[in-house]
């Protein structure tokens, strides 16, 4: 009996095998008919352009599709009703970035057999915008290999199955779209965090932009910026912003895509797959800085190691600190808790940094913890262990942080209490440390953390103008047009207080202001959306309603 079950199986996993292996049937792409263009949107140098000629700018909102939760098929896909067109134009918008998981069109275990489902799905959304006169951008958010934004999609770039079976998904999607003017253009891979550098990005971006010319000369192609690096990173690139370099498009209809989340840890505060969760922050903060190119060069010890064991609350740091490098703009007050082991804890309170402009002999307070000291820190752990919280007792203001459990190099940096450094001063940062269980060996101190780049810049609305620009800038030396792919506030940064809706004003002033197309992420999900329900279709009941009144009124504005 066993023998006859073991004989089946094999016979099913050979059958299965062998159909994932079979050469893929080539899709008869000969023969194709001369394309009308004359509703299309085109690229024309640094500006994007109606079907008439005239400039065309872009208010996008993205559809995301559930593509993170990796759907098998569009039957019975519930994320949006076609009657949402309407809605959203009535809020002001004129386009849809529409992401896309690639499962919807193909599986795994039959690679190159396309299911015409997914693709009759994009038609009645097609069809749906076309009513309302909203246009859509196709945007690949899952790509075979894996989601790339959060850096766990390496076997796109490790596998180059994957890669091929992308490139000839692309050519599928063109070859079936090339005459369509509701569709702008196509976006071949959200958030690229290729492996071994951009050389590997820009290779795979132009396989897919060849491949997408042998069937459709007409439809944009969005070349998207890397959103980080795993290798390779150097001062070139950095220099031009990431974007990919060493790619041509035979059709000329090329635009480089960017997306803006800044400052990170407002736009992202208590999402819970970030640093940021458990951390809130407000717009604007005239004490908050931030580096432009910023990048970590140096540190100074601002106090003695601590002992191991355990130790009760006690003052700590308050060694002198006179920085000598001209290139050193920023500090950063950090507590490092190197090793502390699996049982350890640290706890820090009461922090203060001050400047003395006569060598140490009398100081000046320029930064305190405020009552609650959980804003403006990050946690980093080299070897991803341990913990970062904040507790509420026994704290000597009424709050304290804790780290926790590392088993490696940790710290944690007060990026509120960041300094500006000023040639010939002297700097002092104490606070009180308490500790439980201590490994021997271990690093407890306070530092000053030291860092350089571009120029610093505090957390108001020229920040942002500064970042947009330098975008806009890369894009005019290219002769390319610039598309605001994604931009976006987490939901608790619209809390009483907290700036959200001055921070959208702003971002929407400054993209208008400069003729920038633009989208913002995202129309349903709990987390970004506006509205609020996470599955489902968008509830009406659940829109987050002066985020929607803010659309409203400055996107039908005759400004706009």
């Amino acid at each position: 009996m066993k023998r006859t079950l073991y004989a089946a199986l094999g016979a099913a996993l050979f059958a299965l095998a062998s159909c994932a292996s079979e050469p893929p049937a080539v899709p008869d792409y000969s023969a194709l008919p001369p394309v009308d263009t004359s509703f299309f949107v085109q690229t024309d140098g640094t500006r994007f352009r109606a079907p008439d000629g005239s400039p065309w700018v872009g208010r996008g909102v993205a559809f995301g599709n559930a593509v993170w939760s990796n759907p098998q098929s569009a039957a019975d896909f519930q994320h949006h009703r076609m009657s949402d067109y309407k809605v959203l134009k009535e809020m002001g918008f004129n386009s849809v970035r529409f992401y896309i998981n690639y499962a919807l069109f193909e599986s795994d275990n039959r690679p190159y057999r396309y299911k015409q489902s997914g693709f009759d799905w994009i038609d009645r959304n097609i069809e749906a915008a076309r009513a309302e006169g909203i246009r859509l951008i196709l945007n690949m958010h899952y790509p075979q290999g894996g989601f790339q934004s959060n850096g766990n999609g390496d076997a796109l770039w490790t596998n180059r199955a994957n890669q091929d079976r992308l490139v000839a998904l692309w050519k599928e999607i063109a070859f079936r779209y090339r005459a369509e003017p509701v569709i702008i253009g196509y976006g071949p891979v959200n958030e690229p965090v290729p492996v071994h550098g951009m050389n590997e990005w820009e290779a795979l971006l132009q396989r897919i932009i060849d491949a997408i010319r042998e069937v459709d000369s007409h439809h944009i192609i969005f070349a998207e910026r890397a959103i980080w690096l795993k290798n390779g990173h150097t001062d070139e690139i950095r220099s031009n912003l990431e974007f990919p370099q060493n790619i041509t498009d035979p059709a000329g209809q090329l635009a480089l895509e960017f997306h803006f989340y800044d400052p990170m840890p407002f736009t992202h505060q208590n999402t819970s797959w970030t640093s940021y969760n458990g951390l809130n922050a407000s717009w604007p903060d005239e004490n908050r800085l931030d580096l432009r190119g910023g990048r970590w060069a140096s540190f100074a010890e601002a106090g003695q190691n601590m002992e191991n064991g355990t130790f009760d609350w006690r003052e700590a740091g308050g060694t002198l600190v006179r920085p000598d490098r001209d290139e050193w703009l920023v500090a950063y007050p950090v507590l490092q808790a190197h090793s502390i082991g699996t049982r350890g804890s640290v706890w820090i309170d009461r922090i203060v940094v001050e400047e003395s402009a006569d060598n140490g002999e009398t100081f000046t307070t320029v930064k305190e913890t405020p009552g609650n000291t959980e804003n403006g820190w990050d946690f980093w752990s080299n070897d991803k262990s341990g913990a970062f919280s904040l507790s509420r007792p026994d704290a000597v203001t009424g709050n304290r942080l804790s780290v926790s459990g590392t088993t490696g190099d940790a710290n944690i940096t007060w990026r509120q209490g960041g300094i500006f450094l000023e040639k010939g001063k002297t700097y002092r940062f104490s606070a009180r440390l308490k500790g439980r269980n201590i490994a021997k060996d271990a690093t407890v101190r306070l530092r000053l953390d030291f860092y350089t780049g571009e120029a610093v810049r505090v957390w108001n609305r020229a920040y942002l103008e500064d970042l947009v620009d330098s975008y806009v800038e890369h894009a005019q030396k290219r002769n390319l047009p610039l598309y605001l792919g994604e931009f976006g506030l987490a939901a608790d940064a619209f809390e009483e207080g907290r700036g959200g809706l001055q921070w959208i004003e702003e971002m929407l002033d400054i993209l208008v202001s400069r003729n920038i197309t633009y989208n913002y992420h995202t129309w349903r999900e709990s987390a970004f959306g506006i509205f609020r329900n996470n599955v489902g279709y968008a509830d009406p009941a659940q829109a987050f309603k002066p985020l929607v009144e803010t659309f409203t009124r400055l996107q039908n504005s005759e400004e706009n």
